[in-house]
This record gives C-alpha cells, sequence and structure tokens, in this order.
C-alpha cells in the first residue's frame, strides 16, 4: 500500500475513532453520574432497557445494520438515497409495532414496576436502529457519521445527565436521551434523501415495503440470534436473580464499551474491504487486526474491571475476577467475528454464515445463560457467553478460510492489495 493510502486509512479510522471514543468516553462518564443521581438498582433498570432495546432493535433495524454499510459501498452513489429511502418507510413500520411490544416485554419483566420509565425508555434505546448510521459508513465518511448522526445523541445523553443531576428523575434522562436519538434520526433523513441526485419515491404501501425487506432474511436472522444471545444474560438475570443485577450489569458494561471502542476498526473495515481489487488480501488483513485487538482489549477487561467498577459506582459495585476474566474471553470473540462477519463474510457473499453461526451460538449459550441464572452463578452466566461469542467466532472464521479457498481460484480474488 502506497505512502499515500496508509495515511488516508489513518485518518479515517481515527476519524471513525473520534466519533465512536465520545460516545464511549461518555458512557464511562453517566455510569458513576446515574448510580450517584438515581441509585444503583435505577441505573441497572436504565441497563435492562438498553438490552432489550438491543434485541428488540433487530426487528427495527431489520438487517441494514449487518449489511447495510458493505451494501451501500457495492451500490453506486446516484441509487444509495433511494436505497435508504426504501429501508426507512419499513423501518418506520416497524418502529412502531417494536416500541409497543419492547415496552410490554420491559413491564413483563419488572413485574408491572414504573411503566411509564419504560416506555419511554424502550422509545429512546429504539430509536437509533431506525437512523442512517450504517449508511455513511457504508459511504466511509465519518464526518457525516458524527455531526449529523452521533452529535445530536451525544448532545442528548450529555443534557440527560445534567437533568438527572440536577432533578434525580430517571424519566428526565431518558426523556433528554429519546429527543437527541429522534434529532438524529430525523438529520440523517433530511441529509441524505437531500443528496439524491433524482426524486426519491417513498412507498409506504405493505406490498412495495415487504419486497423491499424481503432481501435481508439472512441479515436479519443473524441480527436476532445474536441480539438473543446477547440480551438473554441480563434479562435472565433480572427474573431470576435480581439482586445480583447491578454487578452483572456493571461487568456487562464494560464488556459492551470495549466492543463499542472497536466499532470504528470494524466500521473502516466494512467500508473498505469491498474495494475494487484486492478484497482477498484486504479480508485477511482485517481478520489479523481483530485478533490483535481482540487479545488487547479482552486482557485490559480481565485485569482492570475489578477497580474500574469500584472507581465508576463510588465503591457501590465491585466485579469480582470470576466475572471479569470470562468477559475479556468473550471480547477476543465479538472483535473477530465483527470483522470476519459483517465485514470479510458479507463482502465475499457469505452472509448466510452470519445466520449459521449466530444460530450455533443461541442454541449452545441460551440454555447455560438460563441454567447459570437460575442457580444464582453470574460467573457461569458469563462464562455461557464467553463460549456463545467463541462459538460464533469459530464458525466464521472456518466458513471464511472456505470463502478464501474458492476465491483463490478465481481471477475476482487474485486482486492487487489496495
Amino acid at each position: 500500500m502506497a505512502s499515500g493510502g496508509r495515511v488516508t486509512v489513518v485518518r479515517k479510522v481515527a476519524a471513525f475513532t473520534a466519533t465512536v471514543g465520545v460516545g464511549t468516553v461518555l458512557g464511562f462518564v453517566s455510569v458513576p453520574t446515574l448510580v450517584g443521581s438515581l441509585g444503583a438498582q435505577a441505573w441497572a433498570t436504565i441497563a435492562l432497557c438498553q438490552a432489550v432495546c438491543q434485541l428488540a432493535g433487530v426487528a427495527v433495524a431489520f438487517g441494514w445494520g449487518v449489511v447495510g454499510p458493505s451494501t451501500v459501498a457495492h451500490t453506486a452513489a446516484p441509487r444509495r438515497p433511494q436505497l435508504y429511502a426504501d429501508s426507512l418507510v419499513g423501518r418506520g413500520y416497524l418502529f412502531l409495532v417494536t416500541a409497543a411490544a419492547t415496552w410490554a416485554v420491559l413491564v413483563a419483566l419488572t413485574r408491572g414496576a414504573e411503566p411509564v420509565l419504560l416506555l419511554l425508555g424502550a422509545v429512546a434505546y429504539l430509536l437509533p436502529f431506525a437512523g442512517g448510521s450504517w449508511y455513511f459508513v457504508g459511504e466511509s465518511r465519518p464526518g457525516r457519521l458524527f455531526f449529523f448522526d452521533s452529535l445530536p445523541s451525544l448532545l442528548g445523553t450529555i443534557a440527560g445527565l445534567i437533568g438527572a443531576a440536577l432533578t434525580r428523575d430517571a424519566l428526565v434522562f431518558l426523556g433528554a436521551q429519546a429527543l437527541g436519538n429522534a434529532v438524529a434520526v430525523a438529520i440523517d433523513a433530511v441529509v441524505i434523501l437531500r443528496s439524491a441526485p433524482a426524486p426519491i419515491v417513498l412507498d409506504p404501501r405493505p406490498a412495495t415495503v415487504l419486497r423491499a425487506l424481503g432481501g435481508q432474511r439472512h441479515a436479519v436472522a443473524s441480527a436476532a440470534l445474536t441480539g438473543l444471545y446477547v440480551s438473554t444474560p441480563v434479562m435472565a438475570v433480572q427474573l431470576l436473580d435480581p439482586a445480583v443485577l447491578p454487578v452483572y450489569v456493571m461487568a456487562d458494561r464494560f464488556f459492551r464499551y470495549a466492543s463499542l471502542a472497536f466499532a470504528p476498526v470494524q466500521q473502516y473495515f466494512q467500508g473498505w474491504i469491498p474495494g475494487p481489487v484486492g478484497l482477498v488480501r484486504r479480508a485477511v488483513a482485517a481478520t489479523w487486526v481483530a485478533a490483535g485487538f481482540g487479545l488487547a482489549g479482552g486482557l485490559a477487561i480481565a485485569l482492570l474491571s475489578p477497580w474500574a467498577s469500584l472507581v465508576l459506582s463510588h465503591g457501590v459495585i465491585e466485579v469480582a475476577p470470576a466475572l471479569s476474566i470470562p468477559f475479556g474471553i468473550a471480547f477476543v470473540g465479538v472483535t473477530v467475528a465483527s470483522v470476519v462477519g459483517y465485514a470479510c463474510l458479507v463482502a465475499l457473499g457469505r452472509s448466510s454464515a452470519l445466520a449459521i453461526s449466530a444460530l450455533l451460538g443461541a442454541i449452545v449459550g441460551i440454555p447455560l445463560m438460563i441454567v447459570f441464572a437460575a442457580l444464582r452463578l453470574p460467573p457461569g452466566v458469563a462464562w455461557a457467553v464467553a463460549l456463545s461469542e467463541l462459538i460464533v467466532a469459530g464458525y466464521q472464521v472456518g466458513a471464511f478460510r472456505r470463502a478464501l479457498a474458492q476465491e483463490s481460484r478465481t481471477p475476482e480474488g487474485a486482486g492487487a492489495p489496495g
């Protein structure tokens, strides 16, 4: 790769990192602020809303978060806004239905406690799935991702933290987040649709919407199954051992924030790997980078979570190594799978492997998560999470190697590196 190309890579990864980094830092800051302002249990309830919405959001995003970036990267620029418009109409319908269903699930999980708070939480945390972050990632334009999508959401979170500190009211925090996320979704739509060189067609007829969503089956299946085994642990602990929810959520939070911190690398690779030449070499290089990040990040999670949990919770919550070690191992699987699956396999036209790997992870992991939660063994739940992530990554690496073997026998797979 020429020096100019390397500079471009560094700049784009740095820009994606800045976008996600601000959100990650704000996430860490929000923990002590919310625990101090609202209490550990209220903070854990907000985290429960986030966990359930992470699963329910699959129905709203409907696979665009999985294959959207690569699809945009492969689509000619003049056709991209219409692609987004087609997804937006369908996701609008899905958001309304999913928000109502998510609220009902949250009410059931909390045995009817604070229904208004839970409704606001469902709306706040489902809104980002209706946005256009995947579109900007596919364009490989991190500046647009930050200013149009991330910044309004971040400002909403900051306003919510200030409001929570002043009022001690979780409704104020969630209301500000919902407003910021709604503004982000609206700005995304305006910016993308106004960039179209030709008039955009917004067709709300059900038949048209179903056609637009029909090609997403593999991506939806993968995202749904992944969301299921990612969200099940927190829901199982809430139902079967609610007393330890704050401790488990704190350990889970470090794992999630580390995954979020890795997102800029994944985002860059999603737009970079489908280049006109050198796809195979790009994919292999990306996989090695993901493995390196995974090992370093996993070690940091395992070693630093016990200390960081005490600092961020004002000494109220302590994550033991028995919890932090399996989450560190799980992070290795997440980083490898996020690049091999969402970037490499999608670019190579093997998105069906994502659904199969997620199914395997769910089949093995979810029963173990429920059993360990019923036995009131939070470390066992965390080890079930790690096992699920490693199974997913292992299957995807195998599918990736088979795809590379096939690509290497074709002229398309022999391009020079970009």
